[in-house]
């Protein structure tokens, strides 16, 4: 019989990193993917992740953006690996939009730095960008990206390192619990622990199925575009912008297919994650173009590669963190809606602490599933 104490499905960006949490605090831990990590089938790859800390969806979630930057700085001093880039952010939308009086409040309640920017001043001061006079930007320095796949990697080394066990199992997983332990099942094979994690990101609707939750799963492009301008190389920040035609968001140019711009919002609807369709929507890549055409002039329009992942969202576009209602042995991390591979090492932490302390001290409860879920009666 393999025993453990707990395991993890499902080995992306949240469920590495809490391999990697659980194997570090000497936890029996085994690790289950489809795929092997990093790979693109799923939503933790595609070269690089914005990392923030004013952040317009809500100041709720600045102090675990803090523990989010503490673990990326530990994990870069322990395996030695250069993961987060503080390049900074510039964010440019109108006053009365979604995107800058989000990141406003986030940055006054929690006394976060920020520079305003007026929308005539942006190609002053960022050279390479345009905004119209009448929007806002605003430029956050601690902010800038992560290396995606670089990361995922990291995690998993370094967790099996600590004593972890990883495995590759091609078929589904199932997982059943008969109150004092669960029973995972996959390609034919069994396994038996104490605790289980869920951190399947598009497919966690299989594994927590009965829980009420409806996570819509979308597709959604990234664009990579030629460039020829050493405005958007080292020294360029990453960027953020709210206009009427979309949500857009890119890089600096990290490699040779020059800088990776993608819309946030939108995108169409994936009925089955298995399938997912990785054909180019044309008429996204179009909105990218004429969004560089206005905002980044110097950028080329000529396409060096394509990727598609996918975006899980909750019903109200935050995380769902929690234990299962069932079984508070079973804890899982779902509809993290496009935004949640920064908070990698925050969640990988609170989950290993709900699994061995039996809760975490973490500010995790506006996250929880009870803002879904009715109360059972007893």
């Amino acid at each position: 019989m393999q025993k453990f104490d707990v395991i993890v499905i499902g080995c992306g960006g949240i469920g590495s990193a809490t391999l990697y949490s659980l194997a570090s605090r000497g936890a029996r831990v085994l690790g289950i993917d489809r795929y092997h990590p990093p790979h693109d089938k799923g939503s933790s790859h595609g070269q690089s992740r914005i990392i923030r800390q004013a952040y317009f969806e809500h100041p709720d979630y600045v102090p675990l953006l803090r523990e989010a930057y503490q673990g990326w700085f530990d994990l870069e001093e322990q395996t030695g690996q250069t993961l987060l880039h503080q390049v900074g952010l510039l964010q440019v939308g109108p006053a009365d939009g979604f995107l800058v009086p989000g990141v406003l409040a986030s940055a006054e309640t929690h006394r976060l730095p920020l520079e305003r920017v007026s929308g005539g001043e942006i190609q002053k001061r960022f050279p390479g960008f345009w905004a119209e006079d009448e929007m806002v930007g605003l430029f956050e320095k601690q902010a800038g990206y992560l290396l995606v796949e670089e990361a995922i990697g990291t995690y998993l080394e370094h967790a099996q390192r600590a004593g972890g066990e990883f495995r590759v199992l091609t078929e589904p997983a199932c997982w059943q619990s008969d109150g004092a332990g669960v029973r995972v099942e996959c390609s034919g094979e069994v396994f038996f622990a104490d605790s289980l994690v869920i951190a399947t990101g598009s497919w966690s609707s299989r594994l927590i199925a009965g829980l009420g939750i409806e996570l819509q799963v979308l597709r959604k492009h990234v664009h990579w575009l030629a460039n020829d301008s050493a405005k958007y190389r080292e020294g360029s920040p990453v960027f953020f912008y709210e206009t009427p035609q979309g949500c857009f968001y890119g890089f600096p140019q990290l490699d040779q297919r020059g800088i990776k711009v993608a819309d946030h919002r939108g995108g169409e609807k994936v009925s089955d994650p298995d399938c997912l369709n990785t054909s180019v929507d044309q008429e996204d890549r179009k909105r990218i173009q004429a969004f560089l055409r206005k905002h980044l002039p110097e950028v080329s329009a000529r396409v060096t590669d394509h990727q598609v992942c996918m975006y899980t969202r909750s019903p109200d576009e935050h995380f769902i963190v929690d234990r299962h209602p069932d079984w508070p042995h079973v804890v899982f991390a779902a509809g993290l809606s496009g935004h949640g591979f920064k908070f990698a090492p925050a969640l990988a932490r609170a989950l290993a602490d709900i699994i061995l302390q039996g809760e975490s001290k973490l500010p995790i409860g506006f996250l929880s599933l009870a803002r879904f879920v009715e109360p059972r009666a007893e």
